[in-house]
């Protein structure tokens, strides 16, 4: 497989690990790979115009500059990746925080959202 394909299978994969901590209660963790999820399809979409970026921030830059400036992807679904890259700083390093089903529920949502328009542009 190509790595476009590869990085849009991890994101998939990752939105299902979501899930399954969802369900199993672990929101914290769910909330950290939804991010991933949507992370995953981002760089897939870079990927297909050959860029790598190396960091979270340089893949939002990227992604806004590719994709968002040129009209080709939504402010919502970017504002969504934007938003839980925040989130997701919180769920893995600020330990006294909690998070609710609410959360969790919503960067899935968010998540399944981002991941569709991603390849609507593959």
């Amino acid at each position: 497989m190509d790595k476009v394909k590869d990085a849009l299978n991890v994101g998939k994969i990752q939105l299902i690990s979501s899930k399954t901590l969802f369900e199993a209660g672990q929101y914290r963790d769910s909330i950290t790979l939804s991010y991933y999820a949507m992370y995953s399809s981002a760089l897939a979409l870079l990927l297909k115009k050959d860029i790598s970026p190396k960091t979270h921030e340089g893949t939002l830059r990227q992604l806004a500059k590719e994709y968002v400036k040129t009209g080709l992807f939504s402010k919502e679904s970017y504002g969504y990746l934007y938003d839980a890259r925040e989130t997701r700083n919180d769920s893995s390093y600020d330990y006294s925080k909690t998070f609710t089903e609410e959360d969790a529920e919503k960067l899935i949502l968010q998540a399944e959202k981002f991941i569709n328009e991603v390849e609507t542009l593959l």
